[in-house]
């Protein structure tokens, strides 16, 4: 039978390996079943696997009788990590956001975050042996050099990764920034193990595996080399020539401890090759790498500072909350840019992203733990126990230290965050005081403390893989709702998809978003089947309405789970605006919706149409109130078309202060003077808008309408031309077909008009409005009335 202590060993033995599984597969971890293949899963699997290494770690101790933990204050400082975190979230917006993380945030949720501070406090209490140490340092050899083969093979055109080859930008960490800086990383960590370490330092250091893992090495190492000349980013040299020259630092205060002087010769060569194309040696050129675009230095530091200013300067707006900050506090400046539409979810470096989230204090907390652990570890390095400390802790705090100068310089995300606390771990556990032992029998307390955290990690676990099932299937169920969608399927499977998401995770507003969508353009589905509404069935009334509802729901739940998410009420008021011509007052939430999404996106020119086209449509549905018998409400409805076209032109207006080339600003305000009766401003608006515009086909379309409106002299060949030209763009284009058959038909050119309907009937089949007016013209009876626009 097997002995407690036996068992205890196994026990600490199965958990190590549970973190050794965790380090060889966070770079290399892809699954494509989700929207996002990496950050939702690597978060998962960091979760996952730190639970049940900490709790099989408490199960040792209890299975031997003795609680073992190393000594010293340094056990605390993984809590001030956590309480970075913890405490901004408390009074986040976006509670599911902060807390769990999505959207590509879940690297700085607090679910993340108390992973990270398990994971930090479990290494630096059981890799405190060489052994251990000297198993990681193999691992990640092997781990890393599968995911540079990966990565060279998938760049150099082998299908590794198949339909997501473009999405995963030929690498399994990130973008090629991320994987870069990863890359940068490890290496700097090979170096200083490959030139510090000596006969038996390393299990892998004598025979073939020597020569393994010496090559391994060199392939990491040149590799990240070739990278850096295929992203070619300034802030990526000078982090690589940092990671060298830090070596050197450490190599200056411990020279006696380097027994092959020879060794430094690889790094001298690699700075030496890195520092010309740092400064003036361009790059290397390959047309199939994505464009990355980042926000500069300047305008994350203004958001910062915005942010900070109108939200809570000690907490920030919430972890994972970036997105709305930079929708909220962005400069118009870059409205002048192609990007002006593009909402990033990070700032130019990660520092600059946790400041408006985690505000003064969270940063301070974290700055707290990295400096506690720095200066400690540099003491180590100085002044070290013994040469073997001082080697550990040489060559965990190059790799580490790398990581802090990469937060001031780039975004990171959920393989780098997990990679610092891997190595905070590493830091620590060398820092710490001897471990100290504890028997139960000789203190009870201990037995009871430790089988309490023993059933609550337990209850955590389970509870968490409950949640964790629940939250993954809902996302599979999205990203089965996003590919129906994409391949043209039956849009009611789409609905069924995303209200199953929607129920497996009712925190997700992303869910409830694209749901309200969803259900929306079955509403349209069904009335696109039928004449008018007046003719629907009692069924098919009663299933449009449940329909509506649904939509509206969804749309005001989203809103309700992140009322910060200016997308969440673009969509809100785009449900509303859809429903005013069968509902009336939906005009009213429909504004106050778009109103709300102004205020969180103000800068945005788009946001801005969009309440003008609103204002638009309420105008409409009040307009033939103006014509009602009693006097008193055709006066108040006259007053209120009147005030609604107003906000619309000024919408509109705002709209093109923004951004003055923004063609659909220019486009709706014509329309709204046409609404006002300024048809000389419309015709002349719209004629700017054409002339900036040559190809758009709406825009030609809605200048010949313009021409015919008004009607005068010479604008009636304005209007030929406008068509002919809408036509040439777009020979299916019906409605200027149409038209253009009125023309020929007022000119007298019967045979010209002849033929316009016909194509107008080839491409509207059984219409039987098209088919009179063409019986008419086979006739010769002559129509002197502009036709309305037709229902294609």
């Amino acid at each position: 039978m097997q002995s407690s202590g036996g068992l205890a060993s196994h026990l600490r033995s199965a958990s190590r390996g549970l973190i050794f599984t965790l380090v060889f597969l966070t770079p290399l971890l892809v699954v494509p079943f989700t929207i996002d293949p990496l950050e939702i899963n690597k978060q998962t699997l960091l979760m996952i696997l730190t639970l049940c290494a900490t709790l099989l770690w408490f199960a040792s101790m209890l299975v031997e009788k003795k609680v073992r933990l190393a000594r010293g204050w340094m056990n605390l400082i993984p809590l001030l990590f956590v309480a970075a975190f913890v405490i901004p979230a408390l009074s986040s917006a976006a509670p599911y956001l902060s807390w769990i993380g999505a959207h590509r945030q879940e690297y700085t949720s607090v679910a993340t975050a108390v992973a990270l501070g398990l994971l930090i406090y479990l290494t630096g209490n059981t890799f405190r042996d060489r052994r251990s140490h000297q198993l990681m340092h193999g691992v990640m050899v092997v781990s890393v050099a599968l995911t540079v083969s990966s990565s060279l093979m998938a760049l150099f055109g082998l299908p590794l990764f198949g339909s997501l080859t473009s999405v995963l930008a030929f690498n399994t960490v990130g973008t090629l920034t991320n994987f870069t800086t990863f890359l940068v990383v490890v290496t700097s960590f090979f170096l200083a193990s490959f030139i510090s370490h000596k006969e038996g330092d390393s299990i892998l250091n004598d025979g073939v595996f020597g020569v393994l893992e010496r090559c391994l090495i060199v392939l990491v190492t040149l590799s990240t080399f070739f990278f850096l000349l295929v992203v070619d980013s300034s802030q990526l040299w000078l982090l690589f020539v940092l990671s060298i020259m830090s070596v050197f630092l450490f190599v200056f205060f411990r020279a006696q401890d380097f027994s092959s002087r020879t060794r430094l010769l690889f790094p001298v060569v690699l700075l030496l090759c890195a520092i010309p194309f740092w400064f003036w040696l361009p790059g290397l050129h390959f047309s199939q790498i994505p464009l990355e675009v980042t926000l500069n230095n300047e305008s994350s530091l203004s958001i910062a500072e915005k942010t900070l200013q109108t939200y809570s300067s000690n907490t920030g707006t919430g972890p994972g909350t970036y997105l709305f900050d930079f929708a909220q506090f962005h400069d118009a400046a870059l409205n002048e840019t192609d990007f002006w539409n593009t909402r990033f979810d990070r700032a130019s470096s990660h520092v600059l992203t946790l400041l408006p989230t985690l505000g003064v204090l969270g940063v301070t907390l974290l700055s707290l733990f990295v400096l506690f652990l720095l200066l400690r570890s540099v003491h180590q390095v100085v002044k070290p126990r013994s040469r073997e400390a001082w080697l550990e802790s040489f060559v965990h705090l190059t790799p580490w230290l790398i990581l802090v100068i990469s937060a001031f310089l780039v975004s990171w995300n959920m393989t780098l965050t997990i990679s610092f606390g891997f190595f905070s771990g590493l830091l620590i556990s060398q820092v710490m005081r001897p471990e100290a032992g504890r028997s139960f029998d000789r203190s009870p307390g201990a037995a009871l403390v430790c089988s309490f955290f023993f059933l609550c990690l337990t209850l955590v676990l389970l509870v968490g893989v409950f949640l964790t099932t629940e939250r993954y299937a809902a996302e599979i169920a999205f990203a089965k709702a996003v590919k129906l969608d994409r391949a043209g399927m039956d849009l009611q499977e789409v609905v069924t998809q995303l209200d199953r998401a929607t129920t497996l995770n009712k925190y997700h507003d992303t869910y409830d978003r694209n749901l309200a969508e969803a259900l929306l353009l079955r509403v349209g589905e069904e009335l696109s089947s039928v004449s008018s509404i007046e003719t629907l069935t009692p069924e098919s009334a009663q299933y449009v309405q449940a329909l509506i509802a649904a939509s509206v729901n969804a749309a005001t739940q989203a809103t309700t789970l992140s009322p910060n998410n200016v997308l969440n009420w673009l969509t809100r008021g785009m449900v509303y605006r859809e429903l005013v011509p069968v509902m009336g007052e939906a005009s009213d939430f429909a504004i106050e919706s778009y109103t709300k999404a102004t205020e969180l996106e103000s800068v945005n020119p788009s946001n801005w149409v969009e309440l003008g086209k609103t204002y638009l449509v309420a105008a409409e549905a009040v307009r033939p109130l103006t014509l009602a018998q009693d006097e008193a409400a055709a006066t108040q409805a006259q007053s209120t078309l009147a005030d609604y076209l107003t906000q619309a032109e000024s919408a509109f207006q705002k709209a093109i202060e923004l951004k003055p080339n923004y063609a659909p600003a220019h486009f709706q305000l014509a329309l709204t003077y046409v609404a006002q009766g300024r048809l000389d401003d419309a015709v002349a608006k719209m004629e700017s808008v054409a002339a900036y515009n040559p190809l758009d086909v709406g825009v030609q379309f809605q200048l010949g309408v313009l021409y015919l409106k008004r009607g005068q002299d010479g604008d009636l060949s304005k209007a030929q031309a406008a068509f002919e030209n809408t036509i040439k763009l777009s020979p299916e284009y019906s409605n200027a077909h149409w038209f253009l058959s009125s023309i020929y038909e007022g000119q007298g050119d019967l045979a010209r008009a002849v033929q316009e309907v016909e194509t107008v009937l080839e491409l509207n089949p059984g219409n039987d409005l098209v088919e009179a007016r063409l019986q008419k013209l086979l006739a010769g009876q002559v129509s002197e009335e502009t036709p309305e626009v037709l229902e294609e």
